[in-house]
């Protein structure tokens, strides 16, 4: 998939553009509606220490989020 005028690589970018962006919105997503989705994972009469500790079980997901938009700003590899 190499264009032999230009010499760049025309198919895979951006399928892979589109496949990091694609999961950059769903983790996003994710991470604005953690609120509701905690609640959901616990039972209808949660305590706030059972709340709590299951917001911890949500951090991987936000540091996800950090480190996604690192790799975007970060790269300096240009394609």
């Amino acid at each position: 998939m190499f264009s032999e005028s230009m010499g760049r690589i025309t198919g895979l970018v951006p399928s892979r553009f589109l496949t990091l962006l694609a999961h950059l919105v769903i983790v996003v997503t994710i991470f604005w509606t953690r609120d509701i989705n905690v609640q959901a994972s616990l039972p209808p009469d949660f305590t706030s220490e059972e709340y709590e500790e299951e917001d911890l079980n949500v951090l991987p997901a936000s540091t996800e989020v950090i480190l996604v938009i690192a790799v975007f700003v970060l790269k300096k590899k240009s394609f």
